[in-house]
């Protein structure tokens, strides 16, 4: 493992469990031909991989695909704060906030939790949308998040996650779609 990787791969992760001192990794092949991957202590103490929580373990598989050289240019997480705690969250968005700068990647993500969104930024805000269905379609729709009625004045006093758990961002994307009658048209078609 390249060293300058493995170090920015350990500080990610002695920031994300402070009570793990995480000073290296080790690798062991198992009989079944599968690589095990161990945390070290400073003590030397070994931590298999299968007895990090899941949190951590996701935390790091992001971290390692977003700090790999051979990173690609865009990357999905679907659920991306799935098994973080609260209270480390905001490493994950520092972690791709970074690393979309120095590397001129995007990474998009979603989730469900209001707790993450607390952590958003003025530029991510920028970047936030809503995925919604109403309840007169099937599909899905976009929509960015600073273009809601009011948002600027309410995101002054209050977080976008709270906004996003007392239903207000679904309440207030519902009420401002479109009537169907005022909808345009589908290009190709005519209306008599």
């Amino acid at each position: 493992m390249d060293k300058q990787l493995k170090e920015a791969l350990l500080s990610w992760v002695r920031a994300l469990t402070p009570l793990l001192d995480a000073t290296d990794f080790h690798f062991e092949t198992a009989f079944s031909d599968r690589v095990l991957v161990y945390l070290v202590e400073a003590g030397g103490q070994r931590i298999s991989a299968q007895s990090a929580s899941d949190g951590t373990l996701r935390f790091l598989a992001v971290a390692a695909a977003l700090l790999s050289p051979d990173t690609g240019r865009f990357y999905f997480f679907d659920e991306l704060d799935n098994g973080i705690h609260p209270t480390r969250l905001h490493l994950l968005l520092q972690l791709a906030r970074q690393t979309c700068r120095r590397n001129q990647i995007q990474v998009v993500g979603s989730t469900h939790n209001p707790a993450l969104l607390t952590f958003l930024d003025t530029e991510d805000m920028e970047h936030a949308r809503l995925i919604y269905r109403s309840e007169e379609s099937r599909e899905s729709r976009i929509y960015k998040i600073l273009d809601l009625p009011d948002i600027k004045r309410l995101l002054k006093g209050k977080d976008l996650g709270r906004l996003h758990a007392s239903g207000w961002l679904e309440n207030a994307v519902f009420f401002n779609e479109p009537d169907a009658e005022d909808e345009a048209p589908e290009q190709g078609g005519s209306e008599e």
